[in-house]
Formats: structure tokens, sequence, C-alpha cells
């Protein structure tokens, strides 16, 4: 039995195809733990899992509404981040995880699987100890922003990661997108044609297929005519007038809908009749059963509506949504609108098209099955099984050797940036 360490941050899309791939670990006889927010400590019991929280409930929904404002818009006042990361104490907790892999590291006998861009402790013991890591997207929007991540990381969050890896006797890191893709293993959460259908992940990284980690399963209505399901998913970086848009595109279109949020709060205070509201629904029991969703564009909600063969619209604004949005577009499998275009009557004509499309089961069926099957997380944990036993020492590539991995158009683009440094 081998000790698996899974470290993951962020909200449900982020957290729980981790306590998905974890159940699997520990069905193949291996010790999981899951480092991660407190508020999921009770999915990961009902897994069977080992839980380490991070945080505490309170802090959780205190650090999500706080980072709110960053998340929708990063380009506005950047060196705010800093002042988020120090008022959450973000460096304290990356300097606590590093201490929490050394605390359950047995050399030769642990393998560390964490998220991507996020998981910045494992790549610490990696070089510290010679951990075994497999870093893990979720979205491909993490490698489509990594540019622009790893210049925040160092002109804007560098003073602070400087403190935690001079701490631990590190020199502070230069080049951050090189060292976010610094694992020898790196696993991305969605299928082939996801990714051809927009900017792919690097080469070298495994394209596993999506995970569904929205496994519970409730008793499901007896609904007299299916409802539009509307969910804007678990977290609060959501625009102000997601909901009050979706559920007006259903009332103008005379359907019935079930919003599902967790936050009333960004909800507007009376409904239109026909709407019924419900903080949490049993999404793996509740979404074959609906005529359509709304969403926001979240990698789980599509993967789950993808996997249940049901229409989709999304109405996507900010972080990975977009590109999500218009890879599914791109696919034929969903229509979406970008924020400067909602409105309610773009929505109901796009909604209703959706609900009309007699065909749209039967075409989508080979993506649903494909959606549904277990194959992402038995790739995923193969993977991280393959690592064991591979302890060594990681060393930050040679940006030379960097250099020379570079496709042409990844050549030319830095020199557009080095053009633009020195002009401006």
């Amino acid at each position: 039995m081998a000790t698996m360490l899974l470290i993951t941050h962020g909200t449900n899309g982020d957290v729980l195809p981790f306590v998905r791939i974890g159940r699997e670990l520990a069905d193949r006889g291996h010790d999981v733990t899951v480092i991660t927010h407190s508020w999921f400590a009770d999915r990961i019991a009902a897994a069977g899992l080992r839980h380490l929280p991070i945080d505490t409930a309170e802090g959780y929904d205190r650090h999500l509404d706080d980072a709110r404002r960053y998340m929708l818009d990063p380009l506005k006042e950047p060196e705010g981040v800093l002042a988020l990361y120090r008022r959450n104490g973000l460096f304290e907790l990356l300097a606590d995880e590093v201490r929490m892999i050394e605390a359950h590291y047995r050399p030769g006998d642990t393998v560390v699987v964490a998220r991507h861009t996020s998981g910045i402790a494992a790549l610490m013991a990696a070089e510290l100890r010679g951990v075994p890591v497999a870093l893990v997207s979720v979205t491909p929007h993490q490698y489509v922003s990594l540019p622009v991540l790893a210049n925040l990381f160092r002109r804007v969050l560098g003073e602070g990661y400087d403190e935690v890896f001079q701490s631990f006797g590190l020199r502070p890191v230069r080049d951050w997108e090189a060292y976010l893709t610094t694992a020898r293993t790196q696993l991305a959460l969605w299928p082939e044609w996801f990714d051809a259908a927009g900017q792919p992940a690097p080469r070298d990284v495994v394209r596993c297929g999506f995970v569904l980690g929205d496994t519970a399963e409730g008793p499901v209505p007896d609904w007299a005519e299916p409802p539009v399901l509307i969910t804007g998913g678990s977290g609060q970086v959501l625009h102000d007038r997601f909901y009050d848009v979706a559920a007006q595109a259903c009332r103008r279109i005379g359907r019935k809908a079930l919003l599902v949020n967790r936050h009333p709060a960004f909800q507007p205070e009376s409904l239109p009749a026909g709407v019924e509201w419900m903080r949490s629904a049993p999404f793996a029991s509740f979404m074959p059963r609906v005529a359509a969703v709304v969403h926001h564009g979240g990698i789980g909600t599509l993967a789950r509506a993808l996997s249940s063969s049901v229409p989709q619209v999304l109405l996507a604004h900010g972080v990975d949504r977009p590109d999500n949005a218009e890879r599914l577009d791109r696919a034929g499998v969903a229509e979406w609108l970008p924020v400067s275009r909602w409105s309610e009557e773009r929505t109901a004509r796009l909604l209703a098209r959706a609900l009309d499309d007699d065909g749209y089961r039967e075409r989508i069926a080979p993506l649903a099955a494909d959606a549904a099957s277990q194959d992402g997380v038995r790739i995923a944990a193969d993977h991280a099984e393959a690592l064991l036993g591979t302890d060594a020492i990681m060393k930050r590539p040679d940006p030379r050797e960097r250099l020379a991995r570079l496709t042409p158009e990844q050549r030319e683009r830095l020199a557009l940036m080095a053009r633009a440094r020195r002009s401006g």
C-alpha cells in the first residue's frame, strides 16, 4: 500500500475530480489523503478518504468573496492581488502545505498528485526531498493563460513567493512558466476532441478525458414537464447579471426552471413565476432529467451535461469559461454568449433553439458516452501509480533546453514580447 497525497484548491470543478481520482486509488489499495479546503470535508468523507484541511469553512467562503473581483478581471489593479494573498495568508498556506507533504512523505512509497498552477508546494517538495509529482490540469485555460499567470507570479507576487522559497533554503523562481511545467508527469482532465477545439495543451501532456467529480446522487422530483436547469457553479466568481438573465430568458419562452445556487446573494431578490430555487442538487441524478441547462461554462458542469446528453446554453464570463464555451461551440455541441451580448432576448432565443433541437441527443451520443466513461479516472490513476519509486530531486529546467523545445509559433511569440519590452 503506497501513500497518495492529493492537493487541490478552488471550487467543485477543481476539487471533486481529485476526490474521484482519490477514490480510484483507494480502491487499488493505496492510502489516500486529500489536502484541500475544509468545505469539502463531507464529500471527502463520503468517498472514504482521509482529509487534511487547509482552512476553515468560514475562511474558505471569505477568501472566495475576497478573490471574486480579481478573478473576474485579473488585469485590473494587478497589484491588489499581492494584498489579497497577504490578507488571506496564502503564502503561509503554501509553506504549511510543503510541511504537510514532508510529514507524510515515505521515500520510495509516496506520490503527490497536485493541481496544476496552484500545486506549488508539490514542486517545492520535489526540489527538497525528491517527491514524485503529477500535475493535473482541470481546464485547458490553465495552459492557455500560463504566460500571463507566470508574469503575475514573477512581477506582482514574487516578493511573497521569494520569502517562502528562501525560508526552505530554495532559490527564488525567475522563470515561472518553466517552473510550473517542470513535473515529468502532467495530466489533462479533458479529451482529445475538446483539446483540439481550441489552443491545445503541450504535446507531452496526457489527455486523460473528463473526470466527473459530482457523483453524489439523490431523489429526483416527479416533474410534469422537465425544467430548464440554471446553475452558476459552486463558487462566487460570477457576473452579477447571470442569474437574472437566465431566469428571465426562461420566463420569456414560458419554461419552468430550477435555479441551483448556494450563494443566493448573487441572484435577484424575486424570481420570475415558474423559477424555483434550490441551494444544491445532486447533478448526477438531476442532469439526465432536465430539458436543458443554462450555465456559466464551468468545466464540471459542462462535462456532466455532456455525459447526460443535455442541450447547453452558456453565459460564459471570467476565468476559463469563455475558452470552455468556445471549444463546445466549435465542436457543435453548445452555443454561448459573451457578457457583452447578454440579454433576455438573445438568451431566450438560444435556449428555445436548443430545446427544439430534436436531433441533439442522438447527435451528441458518441461524445456523451466518452464523457460518461470512467476512462479518465483510470488513466489518471495509472499515471499516478507509475510514479511510485521514481523519487529524484527535481532539477529546474535549463533555459536553453526549454528554448530548444519551443515550437516556431512560441519562438515568434517570445520574440514579439521581447521587442515590446524594448520599445516601451
